[in-house]
């Protein structure tokens, strides 16, 4: 009976009571009120806070972080380009992206042992030196303040004792004045390019490409990831090229003394090259003006010559239909008259001469005076003729010399078959060399 007592003692009141001890001991994450999260969080947050406390005690963000003012700060440069935008009627280009630049700085560093093994720190834009770029072609102008963003954030990496690493990863929407040329309607290329430039000379900063990295190109997600067509227009590719700038001129060889450094400014271009889109231009275009032109050489090939002159207006008024349509698309810059536009007034002009053509055939046609005698050469057509035509031709041979209606009848197929050659070469031109 005593044992019974004796573990009814120590399982109702010796134990938890030796359990609220031991809690009562646990502190901070292993106490059972302990939020880890809480606790991790509110520590990284007290050493950031302590962290940015000492890197910008003394700091000047308007003064170059080097302690030897003769180096310049060297800026790697980054493009990724998420759209573009191209305006055929105002020669302009507009380009979305962000841009990673990426420099070191002397005077932002820190032991990371002294903060809890921090590496990183990520501050704002304003609080670091940053370089002060600008688009030398701005469609906005060279003082505009808004091809890139002022609220970007800055990430700060200790890798050396004595400098850290800066990064900063702007968006930027960025209009540019551009020179198009549309001479070659549909198969025109062009290219337009973003130039960037320091507002220090090159004994102060100097910018270049990233590891020559052309800019990235992100138009979609997934399976849009490779999309590189927009609007009208095919992006072919994307490239960054570094020149620089010094009294007026542009040279692609970088400055060797320091001097000549001091009066030189670094600039980036990105080029973008880009081809028109035009999968319809065939159905579109190529397939009514061979069509019309069928029908022209078709007009002679009927009996009856008023309706050949009936269906020739008819076909002028198809293709006035057409290249309403054609214009419409056309660009209005133009060094010279597009290989699709000759081809077009060739199509129009020749089916207004074959009218012409049609209605003098049936003048000569109810004329009455003998045919003259340059003209009856054409007769000698009738000897390659076949056989079960040659009898009636030797029949009415007589009656053929003062007879133009038969001189129509045999003219007017003729002009067919030249008029057939002629628009084949036409289209062999304009398919092969343009024409």
């Amino acid at each position: 009976m005593k044992i019974l007592i004796f573990f009814v003692f120590i399982f109702v009141f010796y134990l938890p009571i030796q359990k609220k001890h031991v809690n009562s001991q646990q502190q901070g994450i292993d106490s059972e009120e302990g939020d880890a999260a809480t606790f991790f969080n509110k520590s990284y947050s007290e050493h950031q806070s302590s962290l940015e406390l000492k890197i910008f005690r003394g700091y000047n963000p308007k003064t170059r972080p080097v302690k030897n003012i003769s180096q310049p700060i060297v800026v790697d440069v980054h493009w990724h380009i998420i759209h573009v935008s191209i305006n055929q009627l105002e020669q302009t280009m507009t380009v979305h992206g962000h841009i990673y630049m990426r420099w070191y700085d002397e005077f932002l560093v820190w032991d990371p042992k002294d903060f809890n093994g921090i590496h990183y720190a990520r501050v704002k834009k304003w609080q670091v030196w940053q370089p002060k770029i600008k688009v030398s072609n701005s469609a906005s102008g060279l003082g505009s303040a808004f091809d890139f963003s002022t609220s970007a954030h800055v990430i700060i990496q200790m890798i050396e004792k004595d400098r850290a690493k800066v990064e900063m990863y702007p968006t930027f929407s960025i209009k540019v004045g551009c020179s198009f040329d549309f001479g070659d309607f549909p198969n025109d290329a062009n290219k337009c390019a973003v130039n960037l430039f320091s507002t220090a000379t090159m004994n102060e900063v100097q910018l270049q490409n990233l590891y020559s990295i052309p800019p990235t190109l992100s138009f979609g997600w997934e399976e849009q990831k490779m999309k590189r067509i927009i609007s009208d227009f095919k992006i072919q590719n994307v490239s960054c090229s570094s020149f620089y700038y010094s009294q007026g001129n542009i040279s692609n060889t970088a400055p060797v003394t320091g001097f000549d450094a001091g009066i030189t400014w670094s600039m980036l271009a990105i080029t973008v090259n880009f081809v028109r889109h035009s999968p319809l231009f065939f159905s579109a275009i190529l397939a009514p003006c061979w069509i019309t032109a069928v029908i022209t050489v078709l007009s002679f090939y009927i009996i009856s010559i008023p309706l050949s002159i009936y269906m020739l207006i008819m076909n002028t008024y198809v293709q006035m239909i057409f290249f309403n349509d054609f214009t419409k698309k056309l660009p209005l810059t133009l060094s010279k008259t597009p290989p699709s536009v000759t081809l077009f007034h060739t199509l129009v002009l020749s089916n207004g001469a074959m009218i012409f053509v049609q209605a003098l055939l049936l003048t000569f046609q109810h004329h009455r005076l003998v045919v003259p005698l340059p003209l009856q050469k054409i007769y000698i057509v009738k000897e390659y003729m076949p056989m079960m035509f040659k009898e009636e031709a030797v029949v009415k041979k007589e009656e053929a010399t003062n007879n133009w209606g038969d001189w129509v009848k045999t003219a007017r197929p003729l002009f067919g078959l030249v008029l057939l050659i002629f628009y084949v070469i036409v289209f062999v031109l304009f398919a092969f060399i343009g024409i």
